[in-house]
């Protein structure tokens, strides 16, 4: 079972993203350079950390590992089909300097345990930008397909993770679960209202 909830998260999570790449190839979508970089670098640091504290169990924490993955392929989407211009807005070298400095902890403590609990509230924190600019337009800007294949790779997840007692994998998959989940009920609201405005104005 535990196998079968591996290679589904990793199916699931990978589809996502060349879901993505298909919607940056169709033009669809213009992701940032820049917010895919520091995703990577992230989840990057919360990979290395968590392989340290944990003896290497990939499988437990799968979704981390096929994170990094996915992000790589929106990544390099990104570059061929994309806009290739890397500029970094203020909080995007904020949380670039938060890497840095939670990898030099790291360094000098050799405690990976409490780097990569630091590592899932800085993550936490890069969703931010994507909630406050769905409040800025209230709009839906964001793909449900998208967003909803990665939930949906975060709670198969979460049986790896907690089978074996993995508390680092079951707080990346939780914190994966909640964060996605508000992105989506904020995105749901606000297609809601786009509709509601849409029916009264043909009314």
């Amino acid at each position: 079972m535990k196998d079968f909830a591996v290679w589904m998260t990793s199916i699931i999570t990978i589809v996502s993203a060349f879901r993505v790449a298909y919607q940056v190839w169709r033009k669809e979508i213009s992701p940032a350079l820049s917010t895919w970089i520091i995703f990577l670098a992230a989840t990057g640091l919360s990979l290395g950390t968590y392989a340290i504290a944990e003896n290497h169990d990939y499988r437990s924490g799968v979704l981390n590992t096929v994170d990094v993955a996915a992000i790589v392929v929106v990544l390099l989407a990104t570059l061929v089909w994309g806009d290739r211009a890397a500029r970094f807005r203020p909080f995007e070298k904020w949380y670039l300097a938060g890497t840095g400095v939670i990898t030099l902890y790291g360094m000098i403590s050799g405690d990976a345990w409490t780097s990569n609990l630091f590592t899932q509230a800085l993550i936490s924190i890069g969703y931010l930008p994507t909630l406050q600019a769905l409040v800025a337009q209230k709009r839906n800007t964001e793909s449900f397909t998208g967003w909803g294949l990665f939930l949906a790779g975060g709670v198969v997840a979460l049986y790896p993770a907690f089978v074996d007692g993995n508390t680092l994998a079951a707080i990346y998959a939780v914190r994966t679960i909640v964060l996605i989940g508000i992105v989506l009920l904020l995105m749901a609201y606000y297609e809601i209202q786009t509709r509601g405005a849409a029916e009264q104005s043909a009314a």
